[in-house]
């Protein structure tokens, strides 16, 4: 699975989806989670951005997930960056949203995410939610 930066960001700000989110990062943290999961550098380096200044604890608690190996980063590749200014407009997203869809495209996963923008696209998307759901059957 790539998760997309949003979902990161429910937590930080303490959205309304706050408590799935954590759900989904505790099943990382405790390897209930079995499948590699990743994050884009991008998102990573956005979400430093916007972090480093208002939520420390947090950001520290993604950066050792990352650390120790349970989340992955999903590297930008120059021909994916490329390819997202090629295609953005015919997918009708953002340049951000497809290198995401990009990257788990690359990697052969899914994308979690809220963002609605990803349903008509070739990759599948999840929500916290389903993936919580799907860990429950098991």
């Amino acid at each position: 699975m790539l998760i997309d930066a949003n979902i990161f960001m429910e937590i930080a700000r303490g959205q309304k989806q706050t408590r799935i989110c954590e759900d989904l990062m505790y099943a990382i943290k405790t390897d209930a989670i079995t499948e590699d999961v990743f994050i884009t550098q991008f998102s990573l380096n956005a979400i430093e951005a916007m972090l480093s200044n208002k939520n420390k604890d947090f950001l520290y608690d993604l950066l050792i997930l990352i650390y120790q190996g349970k989340i992955k980063i999903a590297k930008n590749r120059i021909e994916d960056d490329m390819a997202a200014l090629a295609i953005k407009k015919d997918l009708n997203l953002d340049f951000d949203d497809t290198c995401q869809l990009l990257a788990a495209s690359h990697h052969g996963t899914y994308l979690v995410t809220y963002d609605k923008d990803f349903a008509k696209t070739f990759v599948p998307t999840k929500t916290p939610e389903d993936v919580i759901e799907e860990l429950a059957k098991n």
